[in-house]
């Protein structure tokens, strides 16, 4: 069946209640950025609508949380809402468990071409050109009472292309299986497209990063739908602050004036790759020998970030070093480990739960007693794989360190 060619804007997980986090200390020439990058991330992404002419936008949650930030955020989305609405362009939003229909402050009048999904229910719009219906849209907002399914979306059955707007993280395979022609997702701040096939499922991420295990470009995508039927996807960058995570490995003899010129370098190719955002790197490095004992160890780590965010974090736009650190070394001597000292019974305990994955940490005994039992509990234990032996990894180097009693020259 030959189809009216459209495109539309899939945008969600705003967050407009949160700023940029993670940073032990935040410069004060890079506070605003920290606290107006969320709206500045939402404001580009309304301008990309504007600016793509498309004909509607989808927003599958994530937006704001009204009781965490007062007026503000409504009275922003309002705006962007009714700039819209000046070009004719729909908006239809799906909301997640912190932006329910409910929730939206009644003081707040929402423009008509607005249609805020209702919860508990998959309620159907139809999306009309100049020669009339050209897409189905299909959306739920979030419900406690009984989360969303698969089965709940239904293909328009005339063969109009069908978009589904929902946030969640359901089994891809499962929605494949229904025959919706675009999964429009919220949910994840990673961009992702789960399973390829015949029906497009795409999370399109959060439109700004807010900590640096946030790394990468965030923006919305853009969605264009030939006559065909076939929808493409291309990423809009939005994010005005871009997290960074470089790993720098070293040689054994490396010096610290060939270090500091491969950082050096590193940040030049950065920001002649990425010129339009204050990028925020948390450096890496890996390797053994005196070079990586001192950054470990002494003040030297310090030193260099110094250094660098005195050359190019007062730039526009800047890099801002957020973090050096020396990786933990994932084996140590092994004559250390046979070794009757308290450094080598600590490098045997370290090992064994290295060896043994299934062994309980037992790590909640240290939390307060208020504490154990609730989240905090589950997460002390590191059920994660990956997490549980980068812990384990860093605990070992930090016993080293107190128990080795050498503090490197200077």
């Amino acid at each position: 069946m030959s189809i009216r060619p459209f495109r539309f804007i899939h945008a969600s997980d705003f967050h407009l209640e949160r700023p940029l986090m993670g940073v032990a200390e935040v410069p004060d020439h890079l506070r605003e950025l920290f606290l107006e990058s969320p709206f500045s991330a939402a404001r580009r992404t309304f301008d990309a609508a504007l600016a793509e002419g498309v004909d509607f936008v989808v927003l599958p949650g994530g937006l704001l949380n009204t009781a965490e930030m007062g007026p503000r955020g409504p009275l922003f989305l309002a705006e962007q809402f009714v700039r819209l609405a000046e070009r004719g362009i729909e908006v239809y939003w799906a909301g997640s468990m912190i932006d329910l229909p409910e929730s939206w402050p009644a003081a707040v009048r929402l423009p008509q071409n607005v249609h805020f999904f209702p919860r508990g229910q998959v309620q159907g719009v139809l999306v009309r050109g100049e020669g009339g219906p050209t897409a189905k849209v299909l959306g739920t907002s979030c419900d406690d009472r009984r989360p969303w399914r698969p089965d709940d979306f239904v293909p328009d059955q005339t063969g109009l292309f069908t978009v589904a707007v929902a946030h969640g993280r359901p089994d891809p395979a499962a929605l494949q299986a229904r025959g919706i022609n675009y999964w429009a997702l919220g949910g994840r701040h990673d961009r992702s497209t789960p399973l390829g096939g015949p029906a497009a499922i795409h999370y399109c991420g959060t439109t700004q990063g807010r900590c640096p295990e946030e790394t990468g470009v965030h923006g919305c995508t853009l969605v264009q739908v030939d006559e065909h039927g076939q929808a493409r996807t291309s990423l809009i960058p939005t994010d005005s602050a871009r997290w960074i995570a470089e790993r720098l490995s070293v040689e054994p003899a490396a010096t610290v004036e060939e270090a500091e010129a491969h950082l050096r370098e590193r940040l030049n190719a950065l920001l002649e790759s990425m010129p339009a955002a204050v990028l925020l790197i948390s450096w890496t490095v890996a390797g053994v020998g005196p070079l990586v004992d001192r950054l470990r160890r002494g003040s030297l780590a310090a030193e260099l970030i110094e250094r660098l965010r005195g050359d190019y974090g007062y730039r526009s736009p800047a890099a801002w070093s957020v973090s050096l650190e020396a990786e933990p070394s994932q084996t140590w001597p092994r004559d250390w480990y046979e070794q009757e000292t308290i450094r080598g019974d600590f490098l045997r305990a370290v090992r064994q739960f290295q060896m043994n994955p299934g062994e309980p940490l037992g790590l909640e005994a240290y939390l307060a007693e208020a504490d154990r039992g609730g989240e905090l509990a589950v997460v002390a234990e590191l059920a994660d794989e990956p997490a549980r032996e980068r812990a384990l990894r860093e605990a070992a180097a930090l016993g080293v360190d107190l128990l080795t009693g050498e503090v490197p020259n200077e």
